[in-house]
């Protein structure tokens, strides 16, 4: 397919946004509800940002600065102005406690903390201890004139009776003071870290990950091709992932944004309200995770002719059922449009996406093939990489790769990356996996979550995804369970979709497992919950269900 994103060469992610975008004019870049920004008032925002930044924070190349908000147009805006001084953010889970505010702050070295007023209340002692500068935005901080006066005087009442934070301004202090001010910014420093992003590491213990610009333009040009806004600031694109999450930040924002897309950023992801925005606005695409996605299909208004827009699905995040993909996509195809569903698969430590199905070149059940330029292979515990059709370590090479783990000297880049022989950096991914004949990849589950049951592997997802045919179920997660005697065994947990006969469920549940999986497979206790615990980014939390003692 031909390209339709500028090569990312050594450019910052601003000067990228702003080069890639300057064909289109001043189109109307984003959208806050019903208001909408012009492209030349999101840049003289950041202008402005970027001013106040280094003109009065003092902020240098190198300096760290922490958002701690939910995906939001100012998060987006203070990102770019950062990246446009030189100065990396740390982006940070919003409704973390404090005690982990102050912790990956002090990691860090963070100068400052962007905050929403919302979620600032609970934080006002941890602040105040750090000492360090504050930056208060407003959920009416883009809001329509009308709306913005009635919201800001409540805002305001409520900012009243909080302890005061010291060494605090508000986001739209800065607009109104620094608006139309300009200062000259880094140049062709794409090799620099642009972010921290605070995941779980390919081993399973938290790290703090370091992602350059370059990687981050590098993600655009590679997934760009896959689609073309045909009318930019028209066609819009629902932001509903976090930026916390460089799945949200790399590939939902930044690479949207560079192809001129309209985004519209949700602090929250909510069902209903991208149902109301699919039939106001003329939506394009929308990425998100597996758990979004369900919550989507089964929400009244969703399936509509409103989806006839839309040319681009992808899901990501997490292993997503063929039997659900089939649904949706038939949900998709009923109503008009050429879009399917697609299955994508990547990581935080190769900026969020490294293959993927598309329209044209797809596999049921795969999760498609390697972008231009990365290198993805299936490897043994040696580092050896195993025969087509065998299940091993799926393991990553190219120019999104992360420039490594944050240690105690921020300069020290490349751990927690494997260099082969030949001084090539991979990441082990932690996943396992195959590939076939064709050269699509298939995902095999986490490598951590094996159950070795008498020698045999049995692997969760596909219990998983076989719950996904059974009509009453809403979610399944298979876990490793002991016997009193030290054995392992397969432990389920479901939840319904709606309330029904348990035994009969259960029975169901065995049977259909029996039919289809080895017996290794076959659950020996299905546990009902109403919910099941979930992470931040919405996955089921199997983690959480593994540690308990039933």
């Amino acid at each position: 397919m031909e390209k339709n994103m500028i090569e990312s060469k050594d450019y910052n992610c601003y000067e990228y946004y702003l080069i890639a975008t300057q064909q289109y004019g001043n189109y109307d870049a984003a959208q806050h509800l019903d208001q909408k920004i012009t492209r030349s008032e999101f840049i003289g925002d950041v202008e402005a940002f970027a001013y106040y930044a280094k003109k009065v924070l003092k902020l240098e190349r190198g300096d760290v600065f922490t958002i701690f908000c939910p995906t939001n147009i100012e998060s987006l805006v203070a990102f770019y102005a950062l990246n446009k001084i030189g100065v990396i953010v740390n982006f940070m889970h919003p409704l973390w406690p404090s005690a982990q505010l102050e912790e990956y702050c002090k990691l860090t070295k963070s100068k400052g903390v962007m905050i929403l007023n919302l979620l600032a209340g609970r934080h006002i002692k941890t602040l105040n201890k750090m000492g360090l500068d504050v930056i208060l935005c407003r959920c009416s901080d883009y809001a329509a004139p009308l709306k913005k006066y009635s919201a800001r005087a409540g805002e305001i009442a409520l900012e009243a009776v909080l302890p005061k934070i010291n060494n605090c301004v508000t986001y739209s202090s800065i607009m109104s003071k620094y608006k139309g001010r300009r200062v000259e910014g880094v140049r062709n420093n794409g090799h620099d870290i642009a972010i921290y992003v605070n995941g779980g590491g390919t081993t399973g213990k938290s790290k703090t990950i370091k992602i350059t610009s370059k990687a981050l333009n590098e993600i655009c040009y590679k997934v760009a091709y896959i689609d073309e806004i045909h009318v930019p600031g028209v066609e819009a694109e629902i932001i509903i992932l976090p930026l916390f999450h460089v799945f949200g930040l790399g590939l939902a924002c930044h690479m949207i944004m560079c192809n001129a897309a309209r985004i519209i950023p949700l602090m929250r992801f909510n069902a209903n309200l991208v149902v109301k925005l699919y039939k106001k606005n003329r939506i394009a695409g929308i990425v998100g995770i597996p758990n979004m996605f369900k919550k989507l299909y089964h929400t009244k208004g969703f399936d509509g002719p409103h989806l006839a827009n839309t040319r681009m699905m992808f899901v990501g995040g997490d292993d997503l059922s063929p039997a659900f993909l089939e649904k949706f996509n038939a949900m998709l195809e009923k109503n008009g449009t050429d879009a399917r569903l697609r299955q994508g698969y990547g990581l935080t430590e190769v900026c969020a996406a490294c293959c993927t199905n598309t329209n044209w070149v797809n596999k049921d059940g795969s999760i498609g093939k390697p972008f231009e330029g990365i290198d993805m292979q299936i490897w043994d515990d040696n580092c050896k990489e195993v025969p087509t059709g065998e299940i091993g370590e799926i393991c990553i090479s190219g120019s999104t790769l992360m420039a490594g783990y944050l240690t105690d000297d921020p300069d020290e880049n490349g751990v927690g990356l494997y260099y082969d022989e030949n001084g090539k950096a991979w990441v082990r991914s932690g996943d396992l996996g195959y590939k076939d004949e064709e050269g699509f990849f298939f995902f095999a589950g986490r490598k951590k979550r094996i159950i070795i049951i008498s020698g045999y592997n049995v692997y969760p997802v596909d219990i998983e995804n076989l719950m996904d045919t059974l009509p009453f179920i809403k979610e399944a997660c298979a876990v490793r369970g002991t016997s009193e005697e030290g054995k392992p065994f397969v432990r389920l947990f479901v939840s319904l979709k709606e309330k029904g006969d348990i035994e009969e469920y259960k029975k169901q549940i065995i049977e259909t497992c029996e039919k289809n999986l080895d017996k290794f497979s076959v659950p020996r206790e299905v546990i009902f919950r109403n919910e099941l615990p979930h992470t931040p980014l919405e996955k089921v939390d199997f983690m959480a269900l593994e540690k308990e003692n039933i």
